[in-house]
């Protein structure tokens, strides 16, 4: 790397840092005096709540949420329920107060019991859990189970070497069940292999939270009760356990070999859930809003629209996806429009499939048909090369609308490869 970009880089770094008084003394600038008043407004607070809500994920449900919390006693059980710093994940500020789900139910003026639950530990460990989890749950109608991973499991300096939900959370999990209550499973911190959940015809919906924040409780309640209906996708995808033995630690590489058999939603299609999967507690029929099969687009025409001077040519646009999205249920509820791209273009081996755009719509009314417009560039189309260069390459290309796939269509690219951005390489 040359001398003159580390010095940009620094200069940028530190101009920013100037800017907002980082060397001034103390109170000789409007930002190093900043409170509590500044930042913690009614707004700030508001929009903690929704994007906790928002991101929230209803993997499974048997129809028992939306939940009417009106004259029902609650169990609220696990590590999570009354949980602190957890929340936050790394990497994170320090809020002005934890609104777990034992104070989201405070707050609300549930009837409930609580109980803390396993961590880590396996059916081996000496168990002081089980019995006051049970004794909770005894006089309760509904169970909420708080459980999954935490900074203690994995973090920056901590690598696990397991991607199943702890076996003593499994087994508490399968005690509660067994009373034969209606019980939801809100998973938070990293995903697990929910498969035993996801079989148990006694787990009545699972919410996947991962680090919902200061007030993940309280969003977590909202999607519970209805008052906001879940949308959010997994951002990740759900792995078997099997798979981290089916892989070497060592090995890096994405795409699928003898050894490997593919990482990330690009390269693996055998996963427990998908990455964008998400319920909602409507119905929703999507579709591309017009076929494009026979639309063909010469590179070369790209290229002159894009124009010969450009810099970033990858950031050209493209054709928008155009989308149709109904509501048929009759709740309610944001919906994300997915869009992915697949084919076989470019080097082998082709991506199952990769994410080309998305957008949220919010509050989408029972019958209500809304349009939705997903942006693509030519580096959303592009793929790379061996030696790192982000490359458009000609070939016949798939549009698939959400997951699963509600709708395709199809467009083809002629003419000869075109590097839209060259990867720095090694001196000989």
């Amino acid at each position: 790397m040359p001398e003159n970009a580390i010095d940009r880089a620094l200069r940028r770094l530190y101009e920013g840092l100037v800017r907002v008084g980082y060397f001034d003394p103390e109170g000789a600038s409007p930002y190093r005096s900043l409170s509590w008043s500044d930042v913690n407004t009614l707004e700030a607070q508001e929009l903690a709540i929704q994007s906790a809500a928002d991101a929230l994920v209803l993997t499974k449900n048997d129809g028992t949420l939306p939940l009417d919390l009106a004259g029902k006693k609650f169990a609220l059980i696990g590590h999570w329920a009354n949980a602190t710093t957890q929340m936050l994940g790394g990497y994170s500020g320090v809020p002005p107060f934890f609104h777990n789900p034992v104070a989201a139910a405070q707050q609300l003026g549930l009837s409930f019991t609580y109980a803390t639950g396993p961590v880590n530990q396996s059916t081996s460990s000496t168990d002081t859990w089980t019995d006051r989890a049970l004794a909770a749950a005894a006089t309760a109608d509904v169970i909420l189970y708080f459980g999954g991973t935490d900074l203690s499991v994995e973090a920056e300096d901590r690598d696990r070497y397991s991607i199943a939900l702890p076996g003593a959370q499994l087994a508490l999990v399968g005690a509660l069940s067994a009373l034969g209550k209606p019980l939801v499973v809100v998973q938070l911190g990293s995903l697990t292999d929910d498969t035993p959940l996801l079989q148990n015809r006694n787990v009545s919906a699972i919410i996947w939270a991962g680090f919902p924040g200061q007030s993940g409780g309280t969003a977590v309640f909202n999607i519970i009760s209805g008052k906001q209906a879940p949308a959010g996708r997994l951002p990740v995808t759900e792995y078997p356990a099997h798979y981290v033995n089916d892989v070497s630690l060592l090995d890096m590489t994405l795409r699928p070999s003898a050894t490997n058999p593919g990482r990330t939603y690009m390269w693996y299609n055998s996963s427990v859930l998908p990455f964008g999967h998400g319920i909602h507690y409507t119905t929703f029929e999507s579709s591309l809003r017009e076929a494009s099969t026979s639309r063909t687009y010469a590179i070369q025409t790209l290229k002159a629209t894009c124009g010969p001077e450009t810099k970033h040519p990858d950031l050209c646009s493209f054709v928008d996806i155009q989308a149709r999205v109904t509501n048929k249920g009759a709740k309610t509820s944001d919906f994300v429009a997915l869009a992915f791209l697949a084919g076989e273009y470019g080097p082998t081996p082709y991506p199952v499939k990769q994410l080309a755009g998305y957008r949220r719509l919010r509050g989408v009314r029972p019958g209500q048909t809304v349009e939705v417009s997903i942006a693509m560039t030519l580096g959303t189309l592009a793929r790379t090369d061996e030696s790192g260069n982000t490359v458009l390459y000609p070939g016949r290309y798939k549009i698939l609308l959400d997951v699963p796939t509600s709708s395709e269509t199809t467009f083809t690219l002629t003419g000869e490869p075109w590097v839209l951005d060259f990867f720095p390489q090694p001196k000989a």
